[in-house]
């Protein structure tokens, strides 16, 4: 059923595509030089006044002619992608995973038949992509405002943040972030995180336990040597689907998580001058959110709640 739903919109790919950016039929034409127009910004007051601030520049060139599209459905398309349960990995052989399911869903609505996986290690992904091995950051990567210097991001596939992870009896009453805080309460992050590095300059002191895995960090819940986890919400939710007589309870909702641990919103990212491209994918994203798809994508690992479409800060 997931595969008819998306292959029954094939037929009006050309028709969707034109319409993301201005000019119709001509902006996914793949014909003729970049266009010289001087390209427009967000109008960042408009949005703060309605209690959401945009980030700078990272509105992309939609004024454009080229043929980064065209190409993608002609001659195939190269998707940047590592190993990291449950966005990306590799299971039996074949590439899984949420990040990597969404993209090939998105390609699969956009009419884009040819796919090469490139495998890298997280640091390579943005050099490989400006240098061109890959057209794709296809591991979700987080919008600011150094990368925006160099590559250029889709609209958002889906959100996930930092959340805090107890276990169903949660013996000392953890309820939000101010709880870390209190004496009496242990607890764990991953070493060399920045969710550790972050914990470690609280004052007053967190009691703090690093673990050098996830799968270390979760059996040390499970056997009280800690009593919360700050973690991402994807890696629990992947434990309690292989581990479903283990599952550890996420704290997602009124646990007033700092404003660095707020925003964590997935896009994918090309370059800059693939601007057809980026309007093609950011259109499938949008369809894709809209009818279920992404949230079909997102039960499969265990996010199926509907809390990974939205921002806490704004959901409706």
């Amino acid at each position: 059923m997931f595969s008819k739903r998306l292959n029954s919109k094939k037929s009006r790919v050309a028709i969707i595509c034109s319409t993301i950016l201005i000019g119709a039929s001509a902006v996914f034409s793949g014909v003729g030089p970049a266009t010289s127009a001087t390209r427009a910004d967000i109008d960042y007051d408009f949005f703060t006044a309605l209690g959401w601030t945009p980030l700078a520049g990272s509105l992309p060139n939609l004024a454009c002619r080229d043929g980064s599209y065209q190409r993608a459905v002609d001659s195939g398309i190269k998707l940047g992608v590592y190993n990291a349960a449950p966005y990306m990995y590799t299971e039996n052989g074949k590439l899984t995973g949420i990040d990597y399911d969404i993209n090939i869903a998105v390609l699969k609505y956009i009419g884009i038949k040819k796919i090469t996986n490139v495998m890298l290690q997280w640091p390579a992904m943005i050099p490989a992509l400006v240098s061109k091995r890959i057209d794709v950051i296809a591991g979700d990567i987080h919008e600011n405002p150094g990368r925006l210097k160099t590559i250029a991001f889709t609209t958002p596939a889906w959100w996930y943040g930092t959340v805090l992870g107890v276990t169903k009896d949660n013996p000392k009453n953890v309820k939000t972030w101010d709880d870390l805080q209190k004496s009496g309460v242990k607890v764990g992050a991953i070493n060399g995180s920045y969710t550790a590095e972050f914990l470690a300059k609280l004052t007053p002191k967190v009691a703090l336990t690093v673990f050098e895995s996830a799968e270390t960090e979760f059996q040390g819940l499970l056997a009280q040597k800690v009593d919360v986890l700050v973690e991402d919400g994807p890696k629990i939710g992947a434990f309690n689907i292989a581990n479903p007589k283990n599952t550890i309870k996420v704290l997602s909702t009124g646990t007033n998580p700092p404003p660095e641990f707020q925003d964590g919103d997935a896009k994918f990212a090309m370059r800059p001058a693939d601007c057809t491209l980026i309007g093609a994918y950011s259109r499938a994203l949008a369809e894709l959110r809209d009818h279920g798809i992404v949230t079909a994508i997102l039960s499969k690992y265990g996010l199926g709640d509907g809390d990974n479409l939205f921002m806490p800060a704004y959901k409706p």
